[in-house]
C-alpha cells in the first residue's frame, strides 16, 4: 500500500509539472505579438518630433465688398423716375444707363443750351457784319472789338452749357440719364419706378462694386486681441461651401474697437474666384499663429483614447510593439503636443493603430 501511494505521488508530482510548463508556455506564447506581413505593410509611422506649438483661434465674421472697388451712384438732379435698366445683382458696364429720370430742372438745362446756340449764331452774324463795316470805314476799331467779344463770349457760353449737359447725361428734352461710373456688379439698389427723387434729400440710388476681390472682416474680441496680428495666416470656412477653405493673411486691424458690438475688425482680402463669394456672407476665420512653446509632437490621428487616458503604439520592430500613455498639453486637428510620454526620434504608428492597440489589450 505505501509503494502504491508514493507512486500515485510521483505521477501528480509530474503530472502537475507538465501542466504548470504548459500553461507557462501558452501565456508567452499569447504575450508574444507580432505584426502580419500585411497589417506590416499597411501601417503607418510617424516619427516623434520637437516643435514649435502651432495654435488656432477661432472668429465669427462677414464677407464683405472691396471698399476701393465700391462706387456709389447719386442723381445729381431731383424728378421723377421713368425708366429703370438696372436690378440687383446685374453686372452693368461703364456707361451703360442705370436708369431715366425726368426732371424740370434739366429741361432748364436744355432751355439755356437752345439759348446759348442762338446766341452764338446772332453773335456771329454781329461779328461778321462788324467786320464787313470795318473795312468800309462806317464803325470804328472798338466796335469791331466788341462784336468780336461778344461773339467769344457767346462761344464760351454755349460751351460751357454743353458740358453741363454731358455732365448730368441729358437724354431728350427733360430726361437725365444715370449711368454707370464703373464696371461691376449692382449690390445696392435703393430707387424704384415713378419714385421721386428730391434735391434735398440726395443719396446712392445704387451701389456698383467689383467683385474679383472681397474682404472678409474678422470680430476680435478684446480677449483675443493679444493673440492676432497683421499679417497671421488664415482659413475661411463658409455656410455655403462647408467642404471648401479659402486661405489667406490678415493684412489690416483696423485699430478702433466698435462702440457697439466692442469688438476690433480685422480684414482679410481674398481673390473671388468664379465670384463665390458674396458680400454678407457670414464665415468661420480660423487664425493660425504660432506660441512661444517647444514641445514633443504627433499625429493627432496617431492618438488612442480608452478608459479615459491617452495612449500611442510605440514602433520597434514588427515584433516589439509598445503601448504607451501620454500626457496632451494641446491637441489640435493634425497635430497633437505632449507634456511626456514620448521621446524624440521614437516612432509611433499613426493608422491601423486602433486594432493593434485591441490585440494587445484585450
Amino acid at each position: 500500500m505505501h509503494n502504491i501511494i508514493k507512486t500515485f505521488t510521483f505521477i501528480f508530482i509530474i503530472a502537475t509539472f507538465i501542466a504548470c510548463g504548459k500553461k507557462e508556455a501558452s501565456e508567452n506564447t499569447e504575450a508574444k505579438f507580432c505584426l502580419t506581413d500585411t497589417l506590416a505593410k499597411k501601417i503607418e509611422l510617424a516619427e516623434v518630433k520637437t516643435q514649435t506649438v502651432a495654435n488656432e483661434l477661432v472668429l465669427q465674421g462677414k464677407v464683405s465688398f472691396d471698399e476701393d472697388e465700391v462706387t456709389k451712384v447719386y442723381p445729381l438732379v431731383g424728378g421723377f423716375v421713368k425708366e429703370l435698366y438696372a436690378n440687383l445683382g446685374d453686372y452693368v458696364q461703364k456707361g451703360q444707363v442705370l436708369a431715366v429720370i425726368r426732371s424740370p430742372e434739366i429741361a432748364g438745362f436744355a432751355n439755356q443750351n437752345k439759348m446759348a446756340e442762338a446766341n452764338l449764331r446772332v453773335a456771329e452774324k454781329n461779328y461778321q457784319i462788324a467786320q464787313e463795316l470795318y473795312k468800309t470805314g462806317s464803325i470804328s476799331e472798338v466796335e469791331l472789338v466788341n462784336a468780336k467779344k461778344e461773339w467769344e463770349n457767346a462761344q464760351a457760353e454755349l460751351y460751357r452749357s454743353k458740358e453741363v449737359l454731358s455732365m448730368y447725361n441729358v437724354g431728350n428734352a427733360s430726361f437725365y440719364n444715370v449711368v454707370a461710373p464703373a464696371s461691376g456688379f449692382v449690390v445696392s439698389k435703393d430707387v424704384t419706378l415713378n419714385m421721386e427723387l428730391r434735391t434735398e434729400d440726395i443719396k446712392p440710388i445704387f451701389t456698383i462694386s467689383n467683385l474679383d476681390d472681397v474682404w472678409v472682416i474678422a470680430n476680435i474680441y478684446e480677449s483675443d486681441i493679444a493673440r492676432v496680428r497683421e499679417g497671421y495666416e488664415v482659413e475661411i470656412m463658409t455656410v455655403s461651401y462647408p467642404d471648401k477653405i479659402f486661405k489667406g493673411r490678415i493684412d489690416k486691424i483696423f485699430n478702433v474697437i466698435d462702440p457697439e458690438s466692442k469688438v476690433l475688425k480685422g480684414r482679410v482680402v481674398l481673390q473671388n474666384k468664379d465670384f463665390e463669394l458674396k458680400p454678407e456672407m457670414f464665415a468661420n476665420i480660423i487664425v493660425k499663429y504660432e506660441e512661444n512653446e517647444q514641445k514633443i509632437a504627433i499625429p493627432s490621428r496617431a492618438v488612442i483614447f480608452d478608459k479615459n487616458k491617452y495612449f500611442v503604439m510605440v514602433y520597434k520592430g514588427n515584433c516589439q510593439i509598445e503601448t504607451r500613455e501620454i500626457s496632451i498639453y494641446k491637441q489640435m486637428p493634425t497635430t497633437t503636443y505632449l507634456h511626456s510620454g514620448l521621446k524624440n526620434g521614437e516612432k509611433v504608428i499613426s493608422k491601423y493603430q486602433l486594432l493593434i492597440y485591441d490585440a494587445l489589450n484585450d
